[in-house]
């Protein structure tokens, strides 16, 4: 049968249990505010009973673990929301960057394009004005001017965003090597029968940090989580890495390479998929609408100028330099004539006639062969613009509302209640004081079976 020694013992451990429940519970309390931290909850069991013929003794309580609260779905949907996030940003900054090209400034295509028919509009009034043809041939210099603006800084920003490829993928690469290294340590702790909490949180708070620049996949193997992109490309498997590289292109960009393959194109998710999102569709798309335009407004201008005369009678030629292709057009488009005197702005041959010019001032509300306006086509443009812009900053928008709220149910499932681990802590401290009175109890009463029979004498 039991004796005092047993339940001893039983109170020891039940000691040991409560001083546990308490390190955790100030653990919490220390962690309230460390961002990604899951409260870890003792998990206490029944110590298996003693059985003595039709008699069974408890043999106390034992703290088998501390447990980690958290629900790994709404993890996911956390991630996938970052991701989402990530993708809207990038792309709602670089819009940002390109939206002030096409803003009326003045020294926009648009600005310039008024003021050159504008200037056309002036020398109808007085054709043989030679300052006023001089301000019709710089008015179309300044229009080529825009439009060669418009492209490089359009293409400064592509190079921009190439940069920031290079740097997102440097930047999965690590957080990547930061995982693996954090599998073999959960490894080791799993395998001792600990949760390793402490160091799932801070894996967890980096793979948030990765969903941020790409979209990720999490299985749980027995080496530690593998990881993978979106469309499949290994990322971790247990504590090995597989990392990504960039290498520039036949199109002078840089592609994503993953093992050796091109992955770029499946790259469409988190901060890297939207800067590529906009490197590669819709600064492209821009570039191609202006060429579109640049070509057209050339073509039908010089057209339109060489059915007139100029001041000495002969024939127009091309106002503008004749464009071989449409790829290429917005940055090669340049005015042709340097004298003013060639602009034919008459159609009978004579120094002051001015017939030409209606045809001239006509191609800005004639359709190109695009099937719209210079005009129209070029506000086609800037809509397109406002409209990815909006759109990306709508996107971002609903994506950090969402992640709030998924946020917030994260929170109250494995944030820390202060309240909550005080009334625990109070709690805990109670039963580590039975405990301890037991405890007291039991040696005193040793004390006292040790002394029976004991006289002064001593014997």
């Amino acid at each position: 049968m039991p004796g005092l020694n047993t339940s001893l013992l039983t109170a020891v451990h039940a000691l040991m249990a409560q001083q546990g429940a308490m390190d955790a519970t100030t653990n919490n309390i220390a962690n309230a505010n460390t961002p990604g931290y899951s409260r870890q909850v003792p998990v206490f069991s029944e110590v298996p009973p003693t059985c003595q013929g039709s008699l069974i003794f408890g043999n106390g309580v034992a703290l088998e673990r501390f447990q980690s609260v958290r629900d790994e779905l709404l993890d996911f949907r956390i991630q996938e929301e970052t991701s989402q996030q990530g993708n809207a940003d990038a792309q709602a900054t670089a819009t940002q960057q390109i939206q002030p090209l096409f803003t009326s400034t003045g020294q926009d295509i648009g600005s310039q394009m008024s003021a050159f028919f504008n200037s056309i509009s002036k020398l109808s009034a007085d054709p043989a004005n030679m300052s006023l043809r001089t301000q019709m041939i710089t008015a179309g210099q300044n229009l080529a001017q825009s439009f060669h603006t418009a492209v490089a800084q359009l293409s400064q920003i592509r190079q921009g965003l190439n940069g920031s490829v290079v740097q997102d993928v440097n930047n999965i690469n690590q957080l990547a090597q930061q995982i693996a290294s954090l599998n073999t340590q959960i490894v080791a702790l799993q395998a001792d029968g600990q949760d390793g909490g402490t160091i799932k949180d801070q894996q967890n708070e980096l793979i948030q940090q990765l969903s941020q620049l790409t979209s990720v996949s999490v299985i749980q193997t027995q080496d530690g989580i593998s990881l993978t992109t979106g469309n499949g490309t290994a990322l971790v498997v247990g504590s090995s890495i597989f990392p990504l590289q960039t290498s520039i292109g036949s199109d002078g960009l840089q592609h994503v390479l993953a093992q050796g393959q091109d992955v770029t194109a499946c790259l469409q998710v988190g901060s890297i998929g939207g800067a590529l999102a906009v490197r590669d569709q819709v600064i492209p798309q821009i570039l191609n609408q202006l060429d579109t335009l640049a070509s057209g407004l050339t073509t039908a201008f010089n057209a339109a100028h060489q059915q007139g005369t100029d001041l000495s009678g002969n024939s127009g030629t091309d106002f503008f330099t004749p464009l071989n292709s449409i790829a290429g057009a917005a940055a090669q488009i340049n005015v042709a004539l340097t004298d003013p005197a060639a602009i034919a702005a008459g159609s009978d041959g004579s120094s002051g006639s001015n017939g030409n010019l209606a045809q001239l001032l006509a191609v800005q509300t004639t359709p190109l062969p695009s099937g719209q306006t210079p005009t129209d086509s070029y506000s086609n443009v800037v809509f397109q613009v406002g409209s990815i812009a909006a759109e990306a900053q709508s996107e971002s928008d609903a994506a950090a509302v969402s992640l709030t709220q998924l946020t917030d149910q994260r929170s109250a499932l494995s944030g820390v209640s202060i309240n909550e681990e005080s009334v625990n802590l109070i709690r805990y401290q109670q039963a580590f004081e039975a405990a301890a009175r037991v405890i007291t109890t039991i040696d005193q009463l040793n004390q006292v079976a040790l002394n029976m029979g004991v006289t002064n004498g001593g014997y």
